[in-house]
């Protein structure tokens, strides 16, 4: 073989070489992109489920919170109502004409005991005098009296006894009276 046949052999082999090492780089390199791919899509398939769970949690705890804040709003706007029940009761008591005031007032000194004391604000002081509460205790056989002192309410009366005072005065009677039946009224209005 001559010289140059020999030289293109080297060089025809060398390139044979050089083509199957380039060849099998190039599989090579196709096998670790394909592989590469294959966890992006994967890391991207997790991530959208992962931003999806996130995303329906938030959603799910605005509602929640949604829900709580408009029950908030709604028990406020029931305890409003109430309220304003409750006011109303109040104001009517002590807008009541004279002689059923006068009536409620002496029914409140069925609670007195003899020796008691009658405190009235300034409301009652031209509904109910010293005579009416004379009267009455005649007629049950004790002894009250009325206060010389005017008590710092605004309706009903209080009686001081030997070391207890009893109040009646009409915002203690109308709270006591909330305890009482504030549940049956809140089922009447707002079922």
């Amino acid at each position: 073989m001559s010289k140059e046949a020999i030289v293109e052999k080297i060089i025809s082999d060398g390139q044979k070489k050089a083509d199957a090492i380039l060849k099998e780089a190039r599989e090579k390199a196709d096998e670790i992109l394909a592989e590469a791919a294959g966890e992006c899509k994967s890391y991207y398939d997790q991530s959208v489920y992962d931003t999806n769970t996130m995303v329906d949690d938030i959603i799910a705890r605005g509602k929640t919170v949604a829900e709580l804040d408009a029950k908030k709003l709604q028990l406020g706007a029931k305890a409003k109502i109430l309220d304003a029940v409750f006011s109303g009761a109040l104001e009517k008591l002590r807008s009541l004409d004279k002689k059923a005031y006068k009536g409620l007032l002496l029914s409140m000194l069925s609670n007195a005991e003899d020796g008691d004391e009658v405190i009235i604000s300034a409301r009652e002081k031209n509904i109910l005098t010293a005579a009416d509460i004379k009267e009455y205790a005649a007629k049950r056989g004790i002894k009250l009296s009325l206060a010389k002192e005017l008590g710092d309410f605004d309706g009903g009366l209080m009686l001081r006894g030997k070391g207890i005072d009893k109040n009646f005065t009409f915002e203690v009677e109308v709270a006591l009276l909330r305890d009482e039946i504030e549940m049956d009224i809140a089922k009447e209005l707002f079922v």
